[in-house]
């Protein structure tokens, strides 16, 4: 007699079983998700409570009394990405009672005219609302970096640092040459009256009328930048301006010698300098910082490396638009 294998084989499961057992799957996965948001979310209103802000955490680098001396980093080049990290600082500062003074560590060779102009301002404004400022340059301190300078009542070098580059820029690329080996034609199509609409673009060229329209909005911007720095220094320019307003860049001695630098010291130094304007005495000193992300907080480190550039409408936009920097190109 044939053995029916079929009578010994389990019964399917009615589908409504297998319905079942997907959606409890999906409630425990929302149920996963919305425990890590929540724990995620808490940790980052935690975060926040202990800084006293959401935008700027505080480094301690020296524990002292309740009066702090807080330290604004100004480094890299400047751009509007600095000009918000500033702004979020001094805003920070403003709402912190604990706070006397400000010492600045900037570290840059420069950039954009409008944002160092940008970051003067906010400190003059930090200045006027009664904090004593006070400059602490690094490696490099030049062009922008010696502009935004200019808002510290005392301002210290270092023995290595290099400062000056008094002075504004255009650069660019002249590409007409190349194009024309290539057999590229550029067109630009503007309005009957616009005739200086193209100046300065790398894919027209820079003939002696436009050359000399570019070098005088440059000259304008270069006044300003002069203007700022004897308004800063006043008396203790020790040379007259065109001595130090011709882009040359200068070592801290030099600088000291021509009055562009009050003393050669550490951050330490200055810091102590602050406290003696501020009238405390062993303050706690802390640097402002941009927050933690999350998965750094909890210590889960990327592993992705260096970003790449990217070739984008937008980089395209800003390599052929011309720029007005304060830049040192040493």
């Amino acid at each position: 007699m044939a053995r029916n294998d079929d009578n010994l084989r389990p019964a399917p499961r009615p589908r409504s079983f297998w319905t079942f057992l997907l959606l409890l799957l999906l409630l425990v996965s929302i149920a996963i998700n919305g425990l890590l948001i929540a724990g995620i979310t808490g940790l980052k209103t935690l975060m926040a409570a202990l800084n006293g802000s959401s935008n700027v955490r505080c480094v301690v680098v020296h524990h002292g009394a309740q009066d702090m001396i807080a330290i604004i980093p100004v480094t890299g080049l400047i751009d509007g990405a600095t000009v918000n990290e500033v702004v979020n600082d001094i805003r920070a500062i403003n709402k912190n009672s604990h706070i006397r003074g400000v010492v600045v560590r900037v570290d840059s060779p420069g950039g954009a005219v409008t944002d160092a102009d940008e970051i003067y301002h906010n400190l003059m404004k930090l200045r006027a609302a009664g904090y004593p400022v006070v400059i602490s340059m690094g490696a490099m301190a030049a062009s922008g970096g010696y502009y935004v300078s200019m808002a510290g009542e005392r301002i210290f070098a270092e023995p290595t640092t290099i400062t000056g580059s008094i002075g504004v820029m255009l650069p660019g690329f002249q590409l007409t040459g190349l194009l024309k080996k290539i057999g590229v034609k550029p067109e630009f199509l503007t309005s009957s009256a616009a005739v200086w609409k193209e100046a300065g673009s790398p894919f027209s060229d820079f003939t002696p009328p436009v050359r000399a329209y570019l070098r005088n909005l440059l000259n304008i911007d270069d006044a300003r930048f002069e203007h700022i720095v004897e308004v800063g220094r006043g008396k203790a320019l020790k040379v007259p301006i065109t001595t130090v307003a011709n882009g040359k860049i200068f070592t801290a001695s030099e600088a000291l010698q021509y009055g562009l630098v009050d003393k050669i010291g550490y951050i330490d130094a200055a810091c102590h300098q602050v406290a003696k304007l501020a009238g405390v005495f062993n303050p706690t000193i802390v640097r402002l910082a941009p927050p933690r992300n999350v998965l750094s907080a909890i210590g889960v480190n990327s592993a992705v490396g260096r970003p790449v550039m990217e070739i984008t409408p937008s980089t395209i936009y800003s390599l052929a638009s011309p720029k007005f920097e304060y830049l040192a190109i040493p």
